[in-house]
């Protein structure tokens, strides 16, 4: 289900901090602090809040920052290949759900703002509340944002993971579509 109105959510802010030429540490001008909306995934507007390109991160001279930069002009998949890190802010409008999907990495999401729903493949379910973080490690999950007429916010760290095997299976991502 599209939804038509702007979320009532204010834009998020990310605040960078760089070190000068005499190792002072200071705030970064380099990247404006508010983040726009990347793409929109079936009504849920997606945000890169930053990107790691590389592993371990390369800071020196902005390698970081200019490779973010780059991405926000061509956003990379939700989940980078190549030991990326990227953090994604994810507004769900009301009565929205994902599709039941996997993605073969390890996400830290926390819940910001209203209530959503988690179901996982085994049809168990939890209500993630204000200030409670998910630890997602490759499972087939799907959100859904039961309110009637509140949007949702979490934040997501995710970063890819080694193939993940259960069994005599390997598991591969499933329903997931490129932002």
């Amino acid at each position: 289900m599209a939804y038509s109105a702007a979320p009532p959510l204010p834009d998020p802010t990310r605040y960078i901090t760089d070190n000068d030429d005499n190792a002072i540490s200071t705030f970064s001008n380099a990247i404006p602090p508010l983040v726009p909306v990347g793409s929109d995934l079936g009504g849920a507007l997606v945000r890169l809040g930053y990107l790691n390109p590389k592993s371990p991160a390369q800071l020196t001279n902005q390698t970081d920052l200019e490779a973010y930069q780059a991405a926000l002009t061509n956003l990379p998949p939700l989940v980078p290949s190549g030991g990326v890190g990227a953090v994604w802010f994810i507004d769900t409008p009301p009565q929205a759900a994902s599709p039941m999907h996997r993605t073969i990495s390890l996400d830290i999401v926390i819940q910001l703002e209203g209530e959503i729903e988690l179901t996982l493949d085994s049809g168990e379910k939890r209500m993630v509340k204000p200030g409670e973080v998910t630890i997602q490690r490759s499972t087939k999950h799907a959100w859904y944002n039961p309110s009637l007429n509140k949007w949702t916010r979490m934040i997501a760290v995710m970063t890819e993971c080694q193939e993940v095997q259960v069994g005599n299976q390997t598991l591969g991502a499933t329903g997931v579509r490129k932002t």
